[in-house]
């Protein structure tokens, strides 16, 4: 109880507060991470995921890879966002509002469930899988795709339409990653949710707020050994975040 009094004296104390939010987050809504969505799948447990999630193996074979994002959008379509996005983005309108406290939010998910839940803003380090851009012109792609099976032609330039994602090979947009960097850099508390801090770059942010003095606090069932952590409470974000009253 000593080590959740100060993680809590933490939280209220904090003038700049950076969130990163992993898989672990969406989870509790029902989303699987990408891998284990198409196990025992049938058609898609024949493919390996990191070629369907790769610049590669959409320019090899850009129609498996759209049919592969467009079941995982089917799937995910009515997942809602959970007791840990409510509670995140009821923490930023309160400090929108109170203005003692600035709580800046980066996810590495693509399912905008931050946003359903109200948060704002919020920093998408592997982009949106309800968005689309052309491969060729980069333009976006304002047009529905709801039950396209073939790839849709840009309208700009007539190139091949994919989804918003970053995909494996591709760097982070980077806007976002630069909003990332700014972040972890001046906060005084960064928070760790739901995420292994396996996946560089956005890994690194932790240890880049820890050598600017800030406090690291991760949130997950599995803890993981990262050396940059201070303080460490295992479970689901949602019902951590409702035991420290976010």
């Amino acid at each position: 109880m000593e080590i959740e009094q100060e993680v809590l004296d933490l939280i209220e104390n904090a003038k700049r507060v950076c969130i990163l939010t992993g898989a672990g987050v969406s989870a509790e809504s029902g989303i699987a991470t990408f891998r284990d969505a198409q196990e025992g799948k049938g058609l898609w447990s024949q493919y390996d995921p990191q070629q369907l999630a790769s610049i590669d193996g959409f320019l090899n074979d850009p129609q498996t890879v759209w049919q592969w994002y467009q079941w995982r959008r089917d799937v995910n379509k009515d997942k809602e966002p959970n007791p840990a996005h409510l509670a995140i983005a009821r923490w930023q309108q309160r400090s929108h509002q109170d203005g003692n406290q600035l709580v800046s939010l980066i996810t590495q998910n693509v399912d905008g469930l931050h946003q359903k839940a109200g948060s704002s803003p919020v920093t998408e380090l592997h982009g949106n899988i309800w968005h689309n851009h052309c491969l060729q012109c980069n333009q976006i792609h304002q047009a529905s795709v709801e039950g396209l099976e073939a790839v849709p032609e840009c309208t700009y330039c007539g190139g091949q339409v994919r989804p918003s994602v970053v995909w494996f090979g591709e760097a982070l947009p980077e806007q976002a990653w630069r909003e990332a960097e700014s972040a972890a850099y001046s906060c005084d508390l960064f928070l760790s949710v739901g995420t292994s801090s396996q996946v560089y770059p956005a890994a690194g942010l932790a240890a880049l707020a820890k050598s600017q003095g800030a406090k690291v606090l991760e949130i997950n069932p599995d803890p993981t050994n990262s050396s940059v952590v201070d303080y460490q409470i295992a479970g689901k974000a949602g019902e951590v975040f409702k035991r420290f009253n976010i």
